[in-house]
């Protein structure tokens, strides 16, 4: 809470103290922490005894109270059967030659043109291609059209919405009644909220529009915001289940979807930038799997390639494991349970320590406090159910997996295609270090990048 720690090194000491269980009180919420995956699979497989915790719907209801994140019941159903076929990967497949062109011009205007310099704002930068993909594929919309200005007033609305989350993550212990006041008298953050409003009502606007002079229903956008904007006025007869969205329930699941969108992957990608510095042996396998499928730095990249690439698919999954990224994922008890013997009353809330058992001996063959991306190749191929857990597990995981790990793998395909990522040595602060907000992303980092040649590739 003071900032000097992040939440998963906190975690991690809590654990080596009192064990894979153990509880404490923040105001009037009684939390565990568990970081035994049978007590996890316990939680995690029993959704009509644990569901998403209140901790997560209060504070996401402070923000956008109509977002799948603030929702439980019905309301979440209803919800969830428009936001969740979004996201699966047939869904966003025929966007894949959109995400390789928005990673090119990351590179090129990043690296083409500045060749061998040292880069000190990979985060902040790689925080910007993601928001331009999740804009592209999910809304059809382009924020680089925008004005300058106009472009870095949606980007800092959007960070300093994303440091509100995190500020309000870390007060679960006041009453929701003051945290209320507080956000309303953060004028930051109102100014921020009416930026995006602003700008997120105009891409609704013209989706309407659109759609209003588009009557041919086979040739309906496949959008994200597509779909949202056709379930306003949409019902299902077949289902007692509604499932049409209000207006202001389309600008909530807009607007949580990009900040979800960019602010997960984004961070995933900074720490590949970093580990990739400090581990140029497992570059170099990259780049010899990469030769093998003839993907020299001008080549086409393709989904069928892209799926044959097994290194790099070990080398996404270890950044995922082996980053701290996300602390944990919580859940609460919603009727009273035992769990190991420990009365388990209802209300309890429950957080399950992902990066504990991502760094526990007893799940891991390989050295699990080392980044060895072998490991998925052999050894650690098939790790315990609920060991690897990178985007939750049960009823309410992450809905954009799908589309966090295709952005991801292009990502890493096409940056290892083109450059070649170095430690900046003494000329630089490449140490690392931690930054949380509502995710955990590299406090220092500081690499040199070298552009490929077909001739050095080849």
């Amino acid at each position: 809470m003071t900032s000097r720690k992040a939440y998963h090194e906190v975690i991690a000491k809590l654990k080596q103290k009192y064990g894979d269980m153990f509880s404490f009180r923040v105001g009037s919420y009684h939390i565990f922490v568990l970081s035994r995956i049978d007590h996890i699979q316990h939680v995690l497989s029993n959704r009509q005894t644990y569901d998403i915790s209140e901790i997560t719907t209060r504070n996401f209801s402070l923000l956008f109270p109509r977002g799948l994140l603030a929702l439980q019941g019905d309301i979440w159903k209803r919800h969830a059967r428009i936001m969740l076929p979004m996201f699966r990967r047939g869904r966003i497949l025929p966007y894949f030659d959109t995400i390789i062109t928005c990673i090119d011009s990351f590179i090129n205007k990043q690296f083409a043109q500045q060749n061998g310099k040292i880069h000190t704002d990979l985060v902040a930068q790689c925080q910007h291609v993601l928001l331009t993909i999740i804009a592209r594929i999910a809304f059809n919309y382009d924020f680089d059209t925008l004005s300058s200005v106009d472009g870095r007033c949606f980007r800092e609305a959007l960070n300093i919405t994303v440091h509100s989350v995190n500020q309000f993550a870390l007060m679960v212990g006041i009453p929701l009644w003051i945290a209320k006041i507080m956000l309303s008298i953060n004028w930051k953050f109102q100014r921020a909220l009416r930026t995006m409003r602003h700008f997120v009502m105009h891409i609704i606007d013209e989706e309407q529009l659109r759609q209003e002079q588009n009557t041919d229903m086979m040739d309906r956008p496949k959008t994200l915001i597509g779909s949202l904007v056709g379930a306003i006025e949409s019902d299902s007869s077949s289902s007692s289940i509604k499932v049409s969205l209000s207006p202001d329930e389309v600008f909530d699941e807009v607007t949580m979807s990009i900040l979800a969108g960019f602010e997960t992957t984004s961070t995933a990608l900074s720490w590949f930038i970093y580990f990739a510095s400090k581990h140029p042996d497992v570059q170099q396998k990259i780049k010899d799997e990469l030769i093998e499928h003839h993907l020299t730095p001008d080549a086409t990249l393709t989904p069928d390639i892209l799926d044959s690439l097994t290194y790099v698919e070990c080398v996404m999954k270890e950044v995922l494991r082996f980053a701290p990224i996300a602390a944990g994922t919580v859940r609460q008890a919603i009727s009273d349970d035992i769990i190991d013997g420990v009365q388990i009353k209802k209300g309890d809330i429950f957080l399950l320590a992902i990066q504990n058992v991502h760094r526990d001996p007893r799940y891991w063959k390989l050295d699990p406090t080392k980044f060895l991306p072998e490991r998925f190749l052999d050894e650690d191929k098939y790790p315990p159910q609920y060991a690897y857990l990178p985007f939750g597990g049960g009823h309410r995981a992450c809905i954009g997996q799908d589309l966090a790990l295709l952005e991801l793998k292009i990502a890493i395909t096409r940056l290892m295609q083109r450059v070649t990522i170095e430690d900046a040595g003494n000329d630089g602060n490449n140490s690392g270090g931690f930054i949380q907000r509502i995710t955990c992303f590299p406090k220092h980092m500081a690499v040199r990048v070298q552009m490929n040649s077909d001739k050095k590739t080849q």
